[in-house]
């Protein structure tokens, strides 16, 4: 087997020169993920990642001519950032160049292949698609009109998309050399930096909205039932009631919501309800109860508020709660001298 090992901080790395050795790998910890020799060349990889809240950061050195094969899904995307050499990354009818100065975003509704003709350094993040939506949502405070999509290549040579690659850079050093897993503040912090970089550097559908140079001046009444939302956000409240708080009609309220947060009051506050649940979650101790949580923040039927949950976050509630990665135990233990590996924990 190639050379495994694990800490406990969501961290995994490998090496090794055997294609079949290196698919099955990638199969067991990614479902449905398959490796394939392209050439007689001889093969080399070193992979480093870390994951932590569903997101996965993954330093790469190749060398070698083969291809790696990804299944479709739906609730997750992947950004190839390259560091040196070049890839092609196919998908659909469609082939990205992934060379100096050109990312790849890939929604993954689709099946796509990786073709690495090395030597090869790249980063390469698989997050969940609702992490770039509620990232977004902060910046815009309202809830998406449609699903977010961006575009399929990222210029890296100038601009929030130069930054990004250095940032790249940073963080692959970080992780092949198994320094900045060690820090989870500083991950944490370097990791939403690129993030909040991605969707400035990558064209999407409501980038047009987040580079307006202002915002229009919210009416006092939608601001008055905000604060009024975050004063009694524990409690039951109607439309009527948060609108005779504001001192306005409904209808004035709606319509005020509607055109300055693109949403409705009561969705905007179940938004709200949702995201401090979601903290408290992610902050609980495992054996907290999802229903009494859930019911503290205002959610009296559970059944419907793990499915909004679930909606807005891509996992359910006792998901987050738990937040614990199983890794196969069989992975590693060929060779009995190599340390076995252990499920994720929670970094």
């Amino acid at each position: 087997m190639p050379d495994v090992s694990w800490n406990t901080f969501d961290h995994l790395s490998f090496a090794g020169a055997d294609l079949q050795e290196f698919s099955t790998s990638l199969s067991r910890l990614h479902s449905g993920i398959q490796v394939r020799s392209e050439s007689q060349r001889n093969t080399k990889y070193q992979v480093n990642m870390v994951r932590t809240r569903g997101i996965s950061v993954i330093a790469s050195r190749y060398d070698g001519d083969f291809s790696i094969h990804f299944p479709a899904s739906i609730d997750t995307a992947m950004v190839l950032i390259p560091l040196t050499g070049s890839a092609m990354v196919a998908v659909a009818d469609r082939n990205l160049p992934s060379i100096q100065n050109k990312g790849v975003f890939v929604d993954r509704l689709s099946d796509n292949q990786l073709r690495i003709a090395g030597p090869r350094t790249h980063l390469c993040l698989r997050l969940p698609h609702f992490e770039l939506t509620r990232r977004i949502e902060a910046r815009l405070n309202a809830s998406l009109r449609e699903r977010l999509q961006f575009a399929t290549e990222i210029d890296l040579s100038q601009g929030p998309g130069l930054d990004l690659a250095r940032l790249a850079m940073a963080i692959h050093h970080g992780l092949a050399g198994e320094t900045l897993h060690k820090s989870p503040a500083a991950l944490g912090h370097v990791l939403g930096a690129m993030l909040e970089l991605l969707i400035d550097a990558l064209p999407h559908n409501y980038s047009q909205e987040l580079s307006r140079d202002r915002e229009a001046p919210v009416p006092w009444h939608v601001k008055r039932a905000i604060h009024y939302m975050h004063g009694n956000i524990s409690r039951a409240m109607t439309l009527k009631e948060i609108a005779e708080a504001c001192g306005v009609s409904a209808r004035t309220l709606q319509d005020g919501f509607r055109k300055f947060r693109m949403t409705t009051p009561m969705a905007y506050l179940e938004h709200m309800r949702l995201d401090v649940v979601r903290q408290e979650l992610s902050s609980a101790d495992p054996e907290q109860s999802v229903r009494v949580i859930a019911q503290k923040w205002g959610f009296a039927h559970v059944g419907r508020f793990s499915g909004q949950y679930r909606k807005r976050f891509g996992e359910l509630p006792s998901q987050t709660l738990r937040r614990i990665v199983e890794i196969p135990a069989d992975v590693g233990t060929a060779d009995s001298g190599r340390s076995r590996p252990r499920a994720l924990a929670k970094g």
